[in-house]
């Protein structure tokens, strides 16, 4: 017995659980792109400039007194040392720049074009502070980091439905209370405590659902979770343009988070977290509920509490015969080390282009909402493409072709003269897609190759190293104050290092997938090197079966996956009776989620 037997005696994606999805899944998901990507906005760095009083209280156009402030060489942190109020009495605006020059003295004004105000223009987070506003960027991605075991930890110990409540509360508080903070230290650990709520609350969230549905429905329900979210990604530019105020714009997001505490009375707990803590009572009524609503009659009687608690018995033996499984055991086999190096390389080397593109957005020539709205846009293609080419041509090349794509489109604006700025917009979208791309095939090719023991926690390991690696993005995206190129010349190299290390990843299309760290040692190990899928798999004993639904939602954490490796992976035997010898083609990915 598995809890599949009990999701189909209840219906295991019934009237509920589509109820659940089109008003739970899909409006939660839409409006969390808000909140977890709106630093961008928040923490944007305007165009500035000295302010000099004189300068600033004349009559003069905005465009003649930056052409009277700033110096050629260094137009953001220094301006003409010469006496402004004489020359604004004689009338010569003209320029010699040849003048003296001397660093900001009294502030700085900025452009007001796109934002009234972010946390830049209110801290004055520019030229020898600039790196501040890295840093805050940084602490978002550190948060992240170091919040997710803990919270993790909270999920399993007080459930999947207290854990999402007070996380997006906290959320809330920490967004508002970091924008109205009036010290700037307790504005940064704000932002950390905001940083360490965001994956938790889209995880969280995902899996109460992801648990209520059958495993065949799983795949589909991550489609709809990704399309959520970049429908969201898609309309966050239009809020910030309608804001731009850093503190509006935060006032908008973290409302939407508090509003997530509206489901506190239609948001089932996890009956999988619930059986595991032994309370069968309320998972069996939760059930029940589940049954009536789909029009089953499992709920007549005491028979879903009598079947829930046989099942929670199985499991407590099963639990207790268990051999334990850690990150160790990685690197005590030399084939699964070297994979498992790979996947996290491929893991950072497409986390770091992947977030960096988005972040790097400000610095590209025309509307930067707009072109926010496109790099957003542009997963979309990117993930219908990969779904076909990867049943086509592989994951191994289809990875390979996907860092190749961002490398290329990177190098664009390297080779071009700065005259070409459009160049940077057109190897931005190229090299997002190429990412999206290289994201989904890793969700599908990671676990696959990780024998089924430590698959969940294998890719989790190299989702959260991945996830670490873009504390750096604020920092490399910092860099393009010095040469607009250099960003996209680092995201470059690291998408042509990522590419040279998927080449020497296994073809997992059509193969068995490896069931102990032995098949694991033994997995394709006499593959040639240029080989493609359909030449190499007569003796793999493939089938023909359906293209897997394969999407990837981008923020979930090794304790998720871990956490979820029972239930999620179709391939462990203690939850499905399903043969062993199943082909990567047919199997399910358990969703991760990165920031």
């Amino acid at each position: 017995m598995d809890f599949e037997d009990i999701l189909k005696d209840v219906g295991g994606f019934g009237l509920y659980q589509k109820l659940l999805m089109v008003g739970f899944l899909i409006p939660s998901f839409i409006v969390i792109p808000w909140f977890s990507m709106n630093s961008i906005f928040l923490h944007n760095s305007p165009d500035h400039w000295c302010y000099v009083p004189e300068v600033a209280n004349s009559n003069l156009s905005l465009e003649t007194q930056k052409y009277l402030i700033r110096p050629v060489e260094d137009k953001y942190c220094t301006r003409y040392d010469v006496d402004y109020e004489e020359i604004l009495q004689s009338g010569n605006i003209t320029v010699n720049q040849s003048w003296p020059t001397r660093e900001c003295d009294s502030g700085w004004q900025y452009d007001k074009t796109n934002y009234e105000a972010t946390s830049v223009t209110k801290w004055n987070m520019v030229c020898h502070d600039g790196h501040f506003s890295s840093l805050v960027m940084s602490l978002i991605f550190i948060g992240d980091v170091i919040g997710t075991p803990f919270y993790g930890f909270l999920s399993d110990k007080w459930g999947r439905k207290p854990t999402f409540l007070f996380m997006s509360l906290v959320l809330s508080l920490s967004d508002i209370g970091s924008t109205l903070s009036p010290d700037f230290t307790l504005f940064l650990v704000l932002r950390a405590v905001n940083g360490a709520c965001m994956s938790t609350v889209y995880s969280v969230g995902y899996i109460i659902l992801l648990e209520l549905v059958n495993p065949s429905m799983r795949a589909r329900m991550n489609g709809v979770a990704t399309t959520s979210w970049t429908m969201g990604l898609c309309l966050l530019p239009l809020i910030a343009y309608l804001t731009r105020h850093w503190i509006r714009l935060s006032i908008v997001t973290s409302c939407t988070a508090a509003a997530l505490l509206l489901y506190w009375k239609v948001l089932p707990e996890s009956p999988s977290w619930l059986i595991s803590q032994e309370r069968y009572e309320e998972a069996a009524s939760i059930m029940a509920k589940i049954s009536k609503t789909n029009g089953r009659k499992a709920h007549e009687g005491n028979y879903l509490l009598e079947k829930i608690q046989r099942f929670g018995e199985i499991e407590k033996k099963k639990k207790a015969g268990e051999a334990k499984t850690t990150p160790l055991d990685f690197f005590k086999y030399p084939t699964l080390r070297k994979r498992f190096l790979l996947v996290t390389i491929c893991w950072v080397g497409n986390s770091i282009p992947y977030f960096g593109l988005q972040m790097n957005v400000k610095n590209l020539t025309g509307n930067e909402f707009f072109n926010f709205f496109l790099i957003s846009l542009i997963e979309v293609p990117a993930h219908f493409s990969t779904w076909l080419f990867m049943e086509r041509i592989g994951r191994r090349w289809c990875s390979v072709g996907a860092f190749a794509l961002s490398t290329f489109a990177c190098f664009l604006p390297v080779v071009f003269p700065p005259e070409y700025a459009h160049v940077g917009v057109i190897a931005s979208l190229l090299a997002k897609a190429g990412t999206s791309s290289a994201f989904m095939t890793l969700y599908q090719q990671g676990p696959e190759i990780f024998p089924t023991s430590l698959r969940g926690v294998g890719l989790g390991m190299a989702c959260t190293i991945g996830t670490g690696s873009t504390l750096f993005v604020p920092y490399i995206v910092y860099l393009s104050r010095y040469s607009f190129c250099i960003p996209f010349l680092i995201f470059a190299v690291i998408s042509f290092v990522s590419a040279l290390c998927a080449m020497f990843l296994p073809e997992t299309l059509n193969k068995k997938l490896p069931q102990t760290v032995e098949d694991a040692e033994n997995f394709q190990n006499n593959r040639k090197f240029c080989s493609c899928t359909v030449e190499d798999s007569e003796d793999e004993g493939e089938v023909e079966s359906p293209k897997s639904n394969t999407w990837t939602p981008r923020t979930l954490s090794a304790i998720d996956l871990y956490s979820l490796k029972d239930i999620a992976d179709p391939n462990n035997p203690k939850k499905f009776a399903e043969p062993a010898e199943r082909t990567a083609n047919e199997a399910e990915v358990p969703p991760v989620i990165v920031n």
